[in-house]
């Protein structure tokens, strides 16, 4: 859309920069990123799916949601992304509720204990992996006819831990360092079908964990030499990508983390 003088309109800027009247679906949304990519899209009017592994957690979230002021709507559904049966059950609840899926946000991730590589067990090492990457890949195999019926776009959200590599994260690493190539080469498969895949690698974030574990306050959002962001920062970056302005971007991995880091814990 453009005026008389053949120049984008104000609308026409918003309107590409918008998932109002999108329908979404997003994994680990009870807390943290996921729940600020959840209020960020409703409260631009995108119907949202959003899941957790419990459903008392997510039902809050969309209770909360639901009686605010904000054109979207949410939809709660109890998930594992590590069963695909269960994946398979999101997936027909959400196109049972709304019909069609436009957007698919794969956020649902846990770092594990921790440890040495080598002395990490095998089962600590089968569920980080699980949960990160084989996640990434349930879910988005489930909604794949979906996605691909009139085109819509993945977000997926990496680490820079798996762009760097951390000790004592081994798996978590490996693991989002496979999201990050994954969404390269789905995005390559997919382009015919005119979806779009791409990453967000965060750096430090506040959300619930890390705030206890750096035992910080949520930081203001301003000051570029900052550490630590905050959820929304991030949910920005994903609608951004989510949306129409963000049309000839694919197969991209963006880094939202402030100032150049290898993802050594801030000084606090």
């Amino acid at each position: 859309m453009t005026n008389e003088d053949g120049i984008r309109t104000q609308e026409s800027v918003r309107e590409l920069s918008s998932v109002d009247g999108e329908t979404a679906v997003i994994t680990g949304a009870s807390s943290g990123i996921g729940r600020a990519v959840a209020e960020t899209f409703v409260a631009d009017g995108a119907d949202v799916v959003i899941c957790s592994r419990t459903q008392e957690d997510v039902e809050s979230v969309a209770e909360e949601l639901n009686e605010a002021d904000v054109p979207g709507s949410v939809l709660p559904v109890e998930c594992d992304v590590t069963d695909r049966d269960s994946v398979e059950a999101l997936a027909e609840a959400a196109v049972e509720e709304f019909g069609e899926v436009d957007l698919l946000v794969n956020n649902a991730g846990g770092s594990g204990s921790g440890g040495p590589l080598h002395e990490v067990e095998g089962d600590e090492w089968d569920g980080v992996v699980d949960v990160n990457l084989t996640g990434v890949y349930n879910v988005t195999t489930a909604f794949s006819d979906a996605l691909r019926e009139d085109g819509g776009a993945v977000v997926n959200t990496a680490s820079m831990a798996g762009r760097y590599g951390v000790a004592g994260m081994g798996p978590y690493s490996a693991a989002k360092a496979g999201v990050s190539a994954l969404t390269r080469t789905l995005a390559d498969e997919w382009a015919g079908d005119d979806v779009r895949v791409n990453a967000v690698e965060p750096g430090f974030v506040a959300t619930p964990p890390v705030r206890e574990m750096l035992d910080v306050e949520m930081p203001e959002r301003e000051g570029a030499d900052r550490r630590i962001g905050q959820p929304d920062e991030i949910a920005d970056t994903i609608r951004f990508l989510a949306s129409d302005a963000a049309s000839f971007v694919t197969g991209q991995t963006i880094a939202p983390t402030g100032p150049p880091n290898t993802f050594e814990p801030p000084e606090v």
